[in-house]
């Protein structure tokens, strides 16, 4: 008899070992994860799932609504009612999933470890000087300056935007630019 609970007392021991050696490989492979994450990565994830998220900027504006894609230098994040905001990566403060009502340990982490795999391969600029061919009625967010109206152009450094007021076309300089809103026409 001692010959089986011998061997009984072997094999938990070796299930115990197997489980904390695998408890350590996991702890150790989510570490990695954590320590090769990107931003990008993180929004692409968040795009993979179509979870929505809320995006603060450095200025403090919030966007809520799913991110629709992430190029090399910015997020789109598509709002509820169906609008779009681009925002430029360099102002983004924050991204999160609002996850009311859940203990902080049942919350997934969104490691970002995809280090740019998926990501559209264009620029902010580039998507706003295709869009510009449509005159689409936009909001331009540079700092604390909010310029609204229709934009005309995409320059090398400056988008023309056509105002409703007297002042007609307002020039805003891409570097300074943290979001672009589309906004519904009429």
């Amino acid at each position: 008899m001692d010959g089986v609970e011998d061997l009984e007392r072997w094999a938990a021991d070796a299930r115990a070992r197997e489980a904390a050696d695998s408890r350590v490989r996991e702890r150790w492979l989510r570490a990695q994860a954590e320590e090769d994450a990107s931003l990008a990565g993180v929004l692409l994830a968040f795009a993979e799932r179509r979870e929505t998220v809320v995006v603060t900027t450095a200025a403090g504006r919030r966007h809520r609504g799913v991110v629709t894609g992430v190029g090399v230098d910015f997020v789109a994040i598509e709002m509820p009612g169906g609008a779009t905001t681009l925002v430029a990566l360099a102002a983004l403060a924050d991204a999160r999933v609002p996850e009311a009502g859940l203990p902080p340990r049942a919350r997934a982490t969104t490691t970002g470890d995809r280090a740019g795999r998926g990501a559209l391969g264009v620029r902010l600029a580039e998507v706003l000087a295709q869009a510009a061919g449509q005159r689409p009625r936009i909001m331009v967010q540079s700092g604390a300056v909010s310029v609204i109206g229709d934009l005309r152009a995409v320059d090398l450094d400056v988008l023309t935007v056509r105002t409703d007021g007297v002042t007609g076309a307002v020039y805003v300089g891409l570097a300074s630019v943290s979001e672009v809103s589309f906004l519904a026409s009429g």
